[in-house]
């Protein structure tokens, strides 16, 4: 890698962080007054589980038809395609995702919607790998999702999504 890729991808690094900090202090103020006072605390709870399932459903809805009736990736998930969505992921996507899709990643608590746990089949299934792709493509105002057509080429977004799809598959076999 020369020092001109390098310092783009530390750019990029840098300048993610720093839109994902001006989030946080954006959204600090609504997060001063959480006491822990009991019924407050579950409703809170409550309504951030509503309003997050409002966002999924909002984005779902902006995905075009052609992208959702696709019920495989057109890449066959080989293993060089794992490994290369495997290091797409871990470039692009674990900061908010974590290391194993949970949703967990190092910037996710100071994030308004929580980012997407790709193990949770209950909210991961509502969304095939036609909207995956396009998600990864086209990014989500709704969830803070930023757009990667410009970082990642079309070959390595179906790759990404064959490796999400991967860890989807790995979380089930690991769990029988």
């Amino acid at each position: 890698m020369n020092k001109y890729m390098f310092l783009n991808k530390f750019m990029n690094v840098i300048t993610f962080i720093v839109i994902e900090l001006i989030i946080f202090v954006a959204y600090m103020p609504a997060f001063a007054n959480q006491g822990s006072n009991g019924h407050g605390e579950k409703h809170k709870i409550k309504a951030a589980k509503h309003d997050h399932m409002e966002d999924m459903f909002r984005l779902k809805e902006q995905v075009p038809e052609d992208y959702k009736i696709m019920n495989r990736t057109p890449v066959i998930p080989t293993g060089q395609s794992l490994s290369e969505g495997k290091s797409l992921y871990l470039e692009h996507c674990s900061v908010c995702h974590g290391e194993n899709g949970n949703g967990k990643g190092l910037v996710a608590a100071g994030m308004r919607t929580p980012p997407a746990n790709f193990l949770d089949m209950a909210h991961s299934n509502m969304y095939g790998p036609g909207d995956k792709f396009w998600i990864i493509t086209n990014g989500s105002q709704e969830t803070g999702m930023p757009a990667f057509s410009k970082d990642i080429d079309i070959i390595g977004r179906w790759h990404l999504v064959n490796y999400i799809l991967s860890l989807q598959e790995q979380n089930k076999l690991k769990n029988k």
